[in-house]
C-alpha cells in the first residue's frame, strides 16, 4: 500500500498561508468594486482623473 505523507515547514507554511489570505482579500475587493460599479456607486473613468485640457 502506497502512503503519501506531506510536510510543510514553518517558513513555507506561513508563506503559503499569506498567499492564500492575500488572494482572498484581493478577490473580495475586486468583486466589491465591480458590484459597486454595477450599482452606480463607483467612480466613473472621467471622474477619477481630471482632464488637463478642461482647465484651459
Amino acid at each position: 500500500m502506497l502512503r503519501v505523507v506531506g510536510y510543510i515547514d514553518a517558513g513555507s507554511g506561513s508563506y503559503l498561508l499569506a498567499a492564500i489570505a492575500s488572494g482572498a482579500a484581493g478577490t473580495w475587493f475586486f468583486l466589491r468594486s465591480k458590484f459597486a460599479d454595477l450599482r452606480g456607486r463607483g467612480l466613473k473613468k472621467a471622474e477619477q482623473a481630471p482632464d488637463s485640457t478642461a482647465s484651459e
